[in-house]
């Protein structure tokens, strides 16, 4: 446990100072910062502009920071053969590969943090899309005193519930697809794991939008149900295969609650969680097996 902590460790530390890393998140916190202004060209909905516009801009560039550091933290460590070096210390290939899996995980959870503090501190300013929290008051002798009128100094404000579980769905997705270009890049290129998993990503996201419209559009005339539409079955049965096998990535997409401030059941959250890791679990499970047989000499 201890060779896995250290190597996560150095992991991080080693991604937080890359170039790619902090190129990405100071491109997404201009864009963040830069939603306020954007926001205001427009004189209704101004809050909801600035969340769509930060989520947006918050996942994907964690995205990005999963997709392509995940594609060469381990591909660059074999190409330039300093995994030797970690090999021979002695550490199981297993025990190495968490080391810098957790890592890429812990510098995406930094990132995230990052982002939506930023994010936190513009809907501050503007004072929307915010919610009051528990209120700061004055104690006297050790004992509470009535929130009165005007008796709180200041109000402390968080961000509202859907808000933060969409921060955190950010975070699940980002490291999923990271497992993803992790696994493909023990399997090609740096390159080519960096579009696949990009197609991954893509064909993630619009595949329970296909897989709703092949189904057959029905209606009811005189009584009886009629099928007036029906896709082609070899299509049908092409796409309700990517929708079944391939990851669903529109299932981390709540922005429409974060918007309108639609509260997610504690059901849906828990679902989309356990989805997550099991996916995430089972793409490094794959990745620790090709690793291990992997000729790296």
């Amino acid at each position: 446990m201890e060779k896995i902590l250290y190597g996560a460790m150095y992991s991080f530390k080693e991604i937080k100072s890359s170039k790619i890393f902090y190129s990405f998140l100071i491109f997404a916190l201009i864009l963040i910062s830069g939603s306020y202004f954007v926001s205001q060209t427009s004189f209704i909905n101004q809050g909801r502009i600035m969340v769509d516009f930060s989520i947006f801009a918050i996942s994907i560039f964690n995205i990005f920071i999963g997709i392509f550091i995940g594609s060469s933290v381990v591909y660059d460590d074999i190409e330039k053969k300093s995994v030797f070096l970690a090999l021979t210390r002695p550490i199981r290939r297993t025990q190495y590969l968490i080391g810098r899996f957790l890592g890429l995980a812990a510098a995406i959870i930094f990132s995230t943090i990052i982002m939506m503090l930023i994010f936190y501190f513009v809907l501050l300013i503007m004072h929307k899309f915010i919610v009051p929290a528990m209120p700061v008051v004055k104690t006297v002798r050790h004992a509470i005193k009535p929130p009165l009128a005007g008796s709180m100094p200041f109000t402390l404000y968080s961000l509202p519930q859907p808000l933060i579980i969409q921060g955190f769905f950010i975070i699940i997705e980002s490291v999923f697809i990271s497992a993803a270009a992790l696994l493909f890049s023990l399997v090609t290129s740096k390159a080519l794991a960096s579009i696949f998993a990009i197609l991954v990503f893509f064909i993630g996201n619009v595949s329970s939008r296909m897989n709703d419209l092949i189904k057959p559009v029905r209606k009811v005339i005189n009584g009886k149900t009629v099928t007036v539409h029906q896709a082609n079955h070899t299509l049908a049965a092409i796409v309700h295969f990517i929708y079944t096998v391939l990851p669903n990535f529109s299932l981390f997409n709540i922005s429409s609650e974060a918007a309108y401030k639609i509260s997610v059941s504690g059901g849906g959250i828990s679902y989309r969680i356990i989805y997550g890791i099991c996916y995430t679990a089972l793409l490094f499970v794959i990745s620790s097996l090709i690793f291990a047989s992997k000729d790296i000499a």
